[in-house]
């Protein structure tokens, strides 16, 4: 019974390390399956104690299956017969599983193709762990596999906070419990074939206590020191982010492109939409790429999960909002979306994680789908008084401005330094400048000629213009800028259905504010122009900034900065310090006793020659003891050697015997021990320990051990 305590222990090992790819998938959508496979474990365990061993590992694995299946693949199943599609599903999930779920934004989505090699890795984990504590290895060989679990879910995700201290604190709970039951069932081993009295289970995890309450500290203070204090300025290592998906904006249309061809025929229907709370611009693309000549998106696009997260630095989030969308005249492979984007139901997109825009992988003639948000919550004292964030991109220039453009910098923005009031001002003065275009000579392109045409000479062109002059111009002024193409809804309550068409599309400047995320900018003064249209929160917010900006101040204006450079990537990741940390104390822990025994030895072998032969007699003594020999005070050597005649080599035996002859010599003969008695006594101390030394295992395990370490008990 206390070895099956040792492995339900290690598939409850097992379970934890499965447990912490949570962030992954989160907690609610592993548990079952995780659960499952390792109940599949040790009941099979239990079933065959008094039955064939090599029946084990097969049934273990049977009932694993028969439990994922069961728990993640039940809607494939007829009635409680699994099927092809079963069978499909299955290879589907440990093929490509793992490589899906990496290309895949967190959580992902809770689908069996993508979590089944997570319970699959446990199931093998606990198999193997239990298998080798069955077969005798040491129980550290056992909780190897599960080791090497935890440290995979670590390279996915690293666990943080309260997550890295509860599965840590749990997985140190099932290690104390494979050492102590192990030990136990080792000692009970030795009495049934005549090798002494075993200890008590008491005594066993008394002898483990100490270790146990050290692994214990050392989880708990790492995990704690790094979620308190983080001595690096880089994130930790993980495999999604060297794990990029395959680029597929070299093969989209650019929406930019297609604004002088929606605008010729207007009546077109784009999409329409039924949508609960307010949106006042639909997003198609981002772009923040400028050579020139094109605008360009860095967008990598990976499979939507369950959730998208927020990026760091953007306003708080408000309650969900849905909006039920069908697309008519799709714009390519691009679905319209609308900032702060949390998930999709209908269809299963990619993302660009940094700017929330979607990719359709079906048609999209036709596609319906509804889309989820939480619209920001911002206000205008809070926008007004934040500044500009350079740090989140949209300061790449390309190259020296053209002369023929170069100019309007400081005409538009009259030399102010980058700031929130000078978005606002390069604003005001295209809207003052320039005009619209309407009718059939519709501008297009937006390169740096097309640009300085219309800043020079015609003073007249589309969106397409205006978005992309004004942010060249604001980029060469120091302003965090990129541009946005979508369309501008028509009016309409909440609730309500609109239909967007061709002459809504719409292209916007988009600034960088801190604490707040990207703002959308209106430098053709259209996009609020329906009179009693609603808003989203952070249009009304840009509005009511944009008439209330405080006076400008006397001081100089500050200087552009210049681009951002990442940090050169230095030092050592996170990771590796929050293992390395417990990992270290915990063998500082370990070679402890290592030390003191070591010392101990020398100090034996050391002082008069009879002190060296009563060194050489406690030495083997202590040796035995830390194999598991109970001693009892008073006990000689030829008690001893009475006492390991069955269970251990004649070597051993003889060895005994041979410190028995030499202690009699050196104590109670009447004459001077000699040096070559000491000699000829550690000569056969060392045969004992050679001789009593066992597998690599019991020899670990003797080294470490600490029963040696405390007084001889009646």
């Amino acid at each position: 019974m206390i070895r099956f305590a040792a492995c339900a222990a290690v598939a409850l090992a097992a379970g934890v390390g499965g447990l912490l790819f949570q962030p992954v998938f989160t907690l609610p959508v592993l548990l079952p399956p995780v659960a499952a496979v390792c109940v599949a474990v040790v009941v099979a365990d239990l079933a065959t104690v008094r039955g064939p061993a090599f029946l084990r590992p097969p049934l273990a694995l049977l009932s694993g299956v028969l439990a994922l299946v069961a728990t993640a693949l039940r809607p494939t199943l007829d009635g409680p017969v699994p099927t092809a599609a079963t069978v499909r599903a299955l290879g589907d999930g440990l093929l490509h599983g793992w490589l899906r779920t990496l290309e895949s934004t967190w959580p992902a989505r809770p689908e069996p193709q993508l979590l089944l090699f997570v319970p699959v890795l446990v199931l093998l984990s606990g198999v193997l762990g239990v298998e080798c504590l069955r077969r005798d290895r040491s129980p550290l060989v056992a909780l190897l596999p599960s080791l090497v679990l935890v440290g995979l879910s670590q390279a996915f995700a690293v666990a943080e906070g309260a997550d890295a201290i509860g599965f840590g604190a749990a997985y140190t709970v099932a290690a104390v419990i494979v050492l102590a039951a192990a030990r136990t069932s080792e000692g009970r081993d030795t009495t049934a074939s005549g090798g002494g009295r075993p200890e008590p289970l008491g005594s066993s995890v008394t002898g483990y206590a100490i270790p146990a309450a050290v692994l214990v500290v050392a989880v708990v203070t790492g995990c704690l020191a790094f979620t308190l204090w983080t001595p690096l300025s880089r994130p930790a290592y993980s495999l999604p982010a060297h794990h990029q998906p395959p680029a597929v904006t070299s093969v989209l249309a650019n929406p930019l492109d297609e604004i002088g061809s929606r605008l010729a025929t207007p009546g077109a229907e784009a999409f329409r939409a039924r949508v609960s709370a307010p949106v006042d611009r639909w997003t198609v693309s981002v772009l923040d790429r400028f050579d020139g000549v094109n605008w360009t998106s860095s967008a990598r696009f990976r499979p939507l999960g369950s959730a998208l997260a927020v990026p760091d630095g953007v306003a708080a989030r408000g309650p969900m909002a849905d909006a039920f969308v069908t697309l008519a005249s799709a714009p390519g492979a691009w679905l319209p979306t609308v900032a702060r984007t949390d998930h999709v139901e209908g269809t299963s997109p990619l993302v660009d994680a940094a700017t929330g825009t979607l990719l359709s992988t079906q048609a999209t003639d036709g596609l319906a789908y509804r889309l989820f948000w939480r619209p920001p919550s911002v206000d205008a004292k809070a926008l007004t008084s934040s500044d500009v964030d350079g740090s989140a991109g949209g300061l790449e220039a390309a190259g020296q401005l053209p002369k023929e453009i170069a100019p309007f910098v400081r005409e538009a923005t009259g030399g102010l330094g980058p700031s929130l009031r000078t978005a606002f001002v390069l604003e005001q003065w295209f809207r003052t400048n320039y005009k619209v275009a309407s009718g059939e000579d519709i501008p297009t392109g937006h390169g740096y000629a097309q640009l300085g045409f219309f800043l020079g000479s015609s003073k007249r062109g589309t969106s397409e213009q205006f978005a992309t002059a004004y942010a060249v111009l604001a980029r060469a002024a120091g302003l965090p800028v990129r541009v946005a193409v979508g369309f501008r809804p028509p009016p309409a309550a909440p609730g309500a259905a609109v239909v967007v068409h061709n002459g809504d599309v719409l292209a916007w400047p988009e600034i960088a504010v801190r604490g707040v995320g990207w703002v959308p900018l209106d430098p053709t003064g259209t996009a609020g122009a329906d009179a009693g249209k609603q808003q989203s929160s952070v249009a009304q917010a840009t509005d009511e900034a944009r008439k209330n900006l405080p006076p400008q101040p006397d001081t100089p204006p500050r200087q552009a900065p210049d681009v951002p450079q990442p940090l050169p990537a230095t030092g050592t990741p996170l990771w590796v310090w929050a293992v390395s940390v417990p990992f270290g104390l915990l063998v500082l822990a370990a070679l402890a006793p290592v030390a003191v025994k070591t010392v101990r030895r020398h100090r034996r072998r050391r002082g008069t020659p009879a002190e060296a032969v009563v060194g050489a007699w406690l030495d083997a003594r202590d040796r035995l003891r830390d194999r598991g020999v109970t001693v009892v005070p008073g006990m000689t050597p030829r008690d001893l050697a009475a006492a390991v005649a069955l269970d251990h080599p004649p070597e051993v035996r003889h060895g005994l015997r041979r410190l028995s002859q030499l202690l009699d010599a050196a104590l109670w003969s009447g004459r001077d021990a000699t040096p070559e008695m000491a000699r000829h006594a550690w000569s056969a101390s060392d045969a004992v320990r050679a001789a009593s030394s066992g597998t690599s295992g019991q020899r670990l395990a003797s080294v470490l051990a600490l029963r040696s370490l405390r007084p001889v008990r009646a």
